[in-house]
């Protein structure tokens, strides 16, 4: 009992876990790595290299529910389940020890190559709850293709090859373990002998099974051992490799050697790939059928339909045929946003499981190349820019939604040649850079309409039609000159097709060369935001073959291709509040492309024609190291350039849009602010006063319980009306609706946007807005003015206001008990006309007017506070009296309230004790 650590017992899984992550991240474990690193270099000789093996993840990185409520708890602990947060915790402590190890190989200099293996654990699907798996025990025993060790509970000697071999003693056997030392020290000292080498054994010898906790029984001579249901299932799944995972990190390992050695040589990169002859355990894929062509037509959809307004028209989706529905578009903000979005993370996990091919919208601009000239949110129409981003866009959404992406949508495509191919050649390099981070990616490039034969290979399947069902049946135009010989390269949209059409419009796409079809009966502004009915869907099904999208390697580098330089003269052209642009010397020869490395990490890979970009997505604040690598045409690497550090600017009070402004004219309203970090969308919202909200609306929010209302909205150069519906009563989730008015100018100069709406204040007023950016940024929405009751309350994340509100509705504590009469009677009882009313006077009389009842508790209305240049606020008696009209009809406020004319100075009503209601003879108003 002396040996049991009772305080790990105590801890728990959740404790376990947190001590762990203390012991990963503590000084001990880098500086331990550090010294059997050094430890080891000290045995090398001058050309000797260690080759230092990662860990891989043990759960798949697709966290599927299926395992929330599976425990492999033991006896003596209370029970534990393999929840989603545990099993992506423990995924987190794998990277962590990693990337602790991968830091420990880089400081130690060259003669140590970190060997990461882990992609390909997932590659090959060899995790713990792999989706279609049950890991209860009697389901999961015999699964092949699982590269950690589970004890079978139906073959614990391990006659599954890809569990345990029976060529030698078991692993942890006391002859096993003899043998291991003995195979060390015959490879240290070729000449030792062996004291007792009859221990020393392959032969397996009649084995004795000793009573222990496992509770092992023989059941016959022929070894057909069971182990009893009563073993808890934890026993039987230790994270360490099986045989199939330990080739595979014997292979690595062994690459990796020879491709120093093919280097040290001069000659070109091996690529690394591998494969596995014993057929690694795959997902059940509900396409795999044998009487579907893979080949047929099938109905991908651009599914740009928000889960949490329409989540029945997703399950819909999802529950399609996956031989027929094949493929869906994610598109969370313009793009996948830089953190997690809950709603379309359910769905994408869903359709992913039901074995949809879920692709992640990326935008290309159009390269900046169009006639709009279309800019990254960095603002810049560079070719290395655009492609920096678009890099970025594609490795988050595999980071974003692991396992469950199946590919990228890049649409905005250019879809003209260039000289030399220049750009056609470009979006194949970026889905070769695609399919190479993220092996299996399926790629479409939508420029919706006809593309040039240059673009054949730029993607899998090229959108060539995306209009109208009158367009495409009356004024089709095909690709110039020529026809892919497999149908699934080509994808049309046809919209606003009615019902009674859908299968002609089918066999025609198939006519014209089409595998992928998305019929609807949607039109425009929006045709992808909703799904026809079911009874739609069903015709267009009814009318396919079913079948697979075509899915290409990345291009091959070129078998006897040179390698590069490395690149020289990196520098820091310039940095702001979340990128830094960069500069290098050119390699020689030209080589196939630039990797760009963010402290450590590749972030971009551009053509090697190219030796400058930006690279955004940095956080504001934060200093960073920047090397290059030139890869050469035979896809080697060089070394790494010289290194550059970089600091980005701080946020001023930590808040990304800034300065705020706006003019109004009876006719126009202007809008300017400056926006320092990059935004998926830049919105302007005019609004109605917090007081005074009139509801249909879209609601906006600035803290808690509290929110303005807007009308009018310009997105992306767009002026919107609000349409959304009356709610009938009790209900307040106003929905997201809104009609186009046309066009407005809206224009970016380095951080200051503006923009001019055609509304001024004969239409509206004008006096309220809000300035909203939203995606690949915190949300923020900065007021104007402040709402009255901004202090009220904890503020929404993201919320800022300029200027004080011209209304509140606040006054004294017993505002609620006067009689909104005696407000009444007080300015209608007080002198008008051009009579001037001076604030801070000895008497009330000369600051305003009061009326009461016979107690003497009533209301007054008066001038207060002093103006800009320190003096005494003045106003005349005409004046008072409208702004006391404002007050009630525009601050709409019920009782108690002031006006603020922005200089100090505010006219207000409240209550007021001790007024001798000045006109004799006027008693008490009832209330």
């Amino acid at each position: 009992m002396a040996d049991i650590d009772w305080d790990t017992l105590a801890r728990g899984c959740d404790g376990q876990l947190e001590h762990t992550n203390h012991l990963i991240n503590g000084d001990a474990f880098s500086k331990s790595l550090d010294n059997v690193i050094a430890a080891a270099k000290k045995k090398l000789g001058s050309n000797g290299m260690i080759y230092y093996t990662g860990y891989a993840k043990f759960w798949a990185e697709y966290l599927s529910p299926a395992c929330d409520k599976v425990s492999w708890s033991t006896w003596i602990h209370d029970t534990e389940t393999l929840t989603s947060a545990h099993r992506k915790t423990m995924n987190d402590l794998v990277d962590s020890v990693n990337e602790k190890i991968s830091s420990a190989v880089e400081r130690a200099g060259a003669q140590v190559k970190f060997v990461d293996y882990d992609s390909y654990v997932g590659y090959f699907n060899g995790r713990f709850c792999e989706a279609g798996v049950d890991e209860s025990t009697s389901d999961s025993n015999t699964r092949e293709g699982l590269m950690f060790y589970e004890l079978n509970t139906w073959d614990p000697l391990g006659s599954n090859p890809h569990k345990r071999s029976q060529d030698r003693p078991l692993e942890g056997t006391f002859e096993g373990s003899v043998n291991e030392y003995a195979e060390i020290t015959k490879l240290l000292d070729p000449d030792a002998q062996f004291s007792k080498q009859t221990s020393v054994s392959d032969d397996t010898t009649d084995m004795t099974l000793v009573e222990s906790k496992l509770s092992l029984s023989t059941v016959s001579e022929s070894s057909d051992i069971e182990v009893p249901n009563v073993l808890p299932d934890g026993y039987g799944r230790v994270f360490h490799p099986q045989i199939q995972l330990h080739e595979l990190i014997a292979n690595l390992v062994i690459y990796e050697m020879t491709n120093k050695n093919e280097l040290d040589n001069g000659y070109p990169e091996i690529p690394e790939k591998f494969t596995f002859d014993s057929c690694p355990w795959t997902p059940a894929d509900v396409d795999d059928d044998e009487s579907m062509d893979a080949g047929g037509q099938q109905i991908a959809l651009a599914s740009y339909i928000n889960p949490l307004s329409d989540p029945t028209a997703w399950t819909r989706m999802i529950d399609y045929p996956s031989g027929m529905v094949t493929v869906l578009v994610a598109n969370v903000l313009n793009g996948p946003d830089t953190t997690v979005d809950e709603d379309w993370e359910k769905v994408i996990s869903r359709a992913n499981t039901a074995g949809k091919r879920v692709l992640g919208y990326v935008r290309t601009g159009y390269l900046g190349l169009s006639q709009d000239q279309f800019q990254t949110r960095l603002g810049s129409s560079g070719l290395a820019d655009w492609v920096s981003q678009i890099q970025t866009d594609v490795d988050l959404w595999y980071t974003l939604y692991p396992g469950m992406i199946g590919g990228i949508f890049f649409d905005e495509g250019w879809n003209q040649c260039g000289d030399d191919n220049v750009y056609s050649d470009l979006y194949r390099f970026i889905t070769d850079y695609t399919k190479r981070m993220h092996p299996g990616a399926f790629t479409v490039l939508n420029p919706g309409a006809t593309m040039p034969q240059c673009f054949e290979h730029s993607a899998d399947t090229l959108m060539t039609f995306e209009n109208s069902y009158d367009t495409y049946m009356n004024n089709y135009s095909p690709n110039p000159d020529w026809t892919p010989s497999d149908p699934r390269k080509l994808w049309h949209i046809i919209y606003n097709a009615p019902s009674d059409s859908v299968g002609k419009v089918a066999e025609l796409a198939l006519e014209r060369g089409a595998g992928l079809i998305h019929i609807t009966n949607d039109n425009l502004p929006n045709p992808y935001d909703t799904l026809p009915d079911d009874d739609y869907m069903q015709v267009i099904m009814s009318a396919l073959e079913g079948g697979k999208p075509a899915n290409s390697s990345p291009t091959a580098y070129e078998k006897n291709g040179q390698s590069a330089s490395a690149p020289g003269s990196l520098a820091v052209t310039a940095s702001d509040y979340s990128s830094v642009s960069l500069s290098w010397g050119a390699s020689s020869p030209a080589p196939y492309a630039y990797s760009i490395y963010q402290n450590g990490k590749e972030v971009a890979r551009l053509p090697g024609s190219i030796t400058k970009v930006t690279i955004g997505n940095i956080d504001h604040g934060t200093s960073i190291t920047f090397t290059v690598k030139a890869i050469g045409s035979g896809g080697s690497a060089s070394g790494n350039s010289n290194s550059v550090e970089a600091t980005t600017l701080e946020l001023p009070d930590n808040q990304p849009v800034t300065n705020v402004k706006s003019s109004s004219t009876a006719t126009k309203k202007t809008v300017q602010a400056d926006i320092l970090i990059p935004f998926a969308f830049q919105r302007v919202f005019l609004t109605d006063p917090d007081t005074a909200c009139e509801m249909p609306a879209w609601p906006i929010n600035y803290n808690l319980g509290n929110y303005i209302c807007t009308h009018y909205m310009v997105e992306s150069g767009t002026l919107f009306k609000y349409s959304g519906a009356e709610l009938p009563a009790g209900q307040t989730n106003y929905p997201w609706a809104w009609t186009s008015m046309g066009t407005v100018p809206v224009s970016r100069s380095g951080y200051t946007w503006t923009w001019e709406l055609p509304i001024g204040s004969d239409t509206v007023n004008t006096n309220y807005f809000v300035v909203e950016a939203q995606g690949y940024g915190p949300l923020t929405n900065v007021f104007h003015p402040c709402p009255s009751t901004w202090d009220d309350a904890t503020l929404s994340s993201g919320a800022y206001c300029t200027g004080n509100s011209p209304y509140d509705c606040k006054g004294a504590t017993l505002c609620s008990t006067l009689n909104v009469k005696w407000c009444d009677k007080a300015v209608n009882q007080m002198n008008r006309g051009s009579t001037l009313y001076t604030a801070n006077a000895e008497a009330l009389a000369l600051s305003g007017n009061c009326w009461a009842n016979w107690e003497q508790f009533g209301c007054s209305v008066k001038i207060r506070g002093k103006d800009e240049n320190g003096k005494d606020c003045t106003i005349t008696g005409d004046e008072m009296w409208e702004a006391y009209q404002d007050i009630r009809k525009i601050g709409g406020c019920k009782k108690c309230g002031s006006k603020h004319f922005g200089n100090g100075c505010l006219v207000s009503v409240d209550y007021y004790y001790g007024c001798d209601n000045r006109d004799s003879g006027v008693n008490a108003i009832d209330v």
